[in-house]
């Protein structure tokens, strides 16, 4: 007969047959997994940093257009015109970050990415700041006073304006809007200029060199030997093109989505437009012949240098749709020195060529010049410069009315 076994010697071979703690392994578990596995933090570490390498380094070889995704025409309403914001401490003020430095970020944020209806006439205006409506809220600026007129053509399509316009007087950057505004299919471009607008800008460097691949194709295409850029505008650095080089391009992205929904709910898009509208600007101009620096005599190297090849390219690009030239209108003092100078920016000598040069060449090459450079009195204007009131908007359009039914009635 067995004896039987105590409860003592029952503990003690169970002890025997199970190994200490920290030697169990998965052998010892029927094939399981550790109970317990040691931590490596350099291990860890290293692969946290050739993860992040490797990232990078994905990032600059595929270049994925981030761009592209949007919250802007589904969730929540496209924006009346580009994102911009001077400076970073405005743009939790006024809702809206730079980034044009990405097309794709830009034209997606805008109305115009939305599907073009078959009732639309399709109207897109370029230009600088005064177009783009510094100092206006979205809805005061140009492109919305040609939309209330409630224009319509000969076929009865509506017509609708875009404001394609960005601040700062950049011809070449305008040329590239237009390239990738040709993807929206537009019936009608009005493209707002001035003599600075022609002139050429080294500053223009830095809004053309993200978009090196696109300035590349207009200049072999159309053989372009622009010479003003510094430096020298061509393919970034493979760094340049790496999760870290891309980093304010990326925030830049992400800040946009995030301000597109405070806009969707106050219609806010630039800090500018909150201040009161200023007061009226001076009647009297300084007592000076000065253009940047040049006199009179000077006047054949300033119009020797314009970037009309530029806007002989602008007119390839936009193929059958025609391309009209809007001489946008400026503040023209009327008080103390207003035979000397028009406005605290252009002599009177100099604006005066810049007009017959624009009409010869114009009448040259058959292209048609809207020249409203003294339409708007000078108290539509708010500043001395270019910049209009909202009474300056409102009367503008109406007068471009007339030549958009016009043009859209051939």
């Amino acid at each position: 007969m067995e004896s039987k076994t105590t409860s003592a010697e029952r503990w003690k071979a169970f002890r025997s047959r199970v190994p200490e703690r920290g030697a169990v392994d998965s052998q010892s578990l029927g094939g399981g997994l550790p109970l317990r596995s040691k931590v490596r933090p350099l291990r860890v570490l290293l692969k946290a940093i050739l993860l992040f390498v490797a990232a990078n380094v994905i990032f600059a070889l595929v270049k994925p257009p981030l761009g592209r995704i949007t919250l802007y025409n589904s969730m929540i309403p496209g924006r009346l015109r580009f994102p911009y914001e001077e400076k970073a401490s405005f743009y939790t003020v006024g809702y809206s970050v730079p980034i044009n430095e990405d097309f794709d970020a830009m034209f997606g944020s805008h109305v115009i990415s939305r599907r073009k209806a078959s009732n639309e006439f399709r109207l897109i205006l370029l230009g600088d700041s005064a177009t783009w409506g510094f100092g206006l809220a979205a809805d005061e600026m140009l492109s919305e006073q040609i939309n209330r007129l409630d224009i319509q053509t000969c076929d009865g399509r509506v017509v609708r304006a875009y404001n394609l316009a960005y601040p700062f007087s950049y011809l070449t950057r305008d040329l590239l809007l237009l390239d990738k505004a040709m993807e929206y299919r537009p019936d009608l471009v009005f493209w707002l200029i001035s003599l600075s607008t022609l002139e050429p800008k080294a500053t223009e460097t830095n809004f053309i060199a993200p978009h090196w691949r696109r300035y590349g194709q207009l200049s072999d295409a159309y053989e372009l030997k622009l010479t003003h850029f510094s430096p020298p505008i061509q393919e970034p650095a493979f760094w340049d093109r790496t999760i870290i080089g891309q980093r304010k391009h990326l925030k830049n992205i992400a800040l946009t989505q995030t301000f597109g929904v405070l806009w969707a709910g106050t219609g806010i898009d630039n800090h500018e437009s909150l201040r009161p509208e200023p007061d009226l600007p001076s009647p009297d101009v300084e007592d000076s012949l000065d253009y940047e620096g040049r006199l009179p005599e000077e006047s054949s190297d300033l119009f020797d240098s314009l970037l009309m090849d530029v806007l002989v390219t602008a007119y390839d690009v936009a193929g059958d749709v025609p391309v009209i030239l809007v001489n946008e209108p400026i503040f023209v003092a009327e008080g103390r020195n207003h035979l000397i100078r028009y406005n605290g920016f252009y002599p009177r000598w100099v604006y005066d060529e810049y007009r017959e040069f624009m009409v010869e060449w114009t009448d040259e090459h058959d292209h048609k010049l809207l020249d409203y450079w003294n339409a708007i009195p000078p108290e539509d204007f708010a500043d001395a410069y270019f910049h209009r009131r909202v009474s300056g908007e409102k009367h503008f359009a109406e007068l471009l009315a007339r030549e958009i039914k016009e043009l859209a009635c051939p």
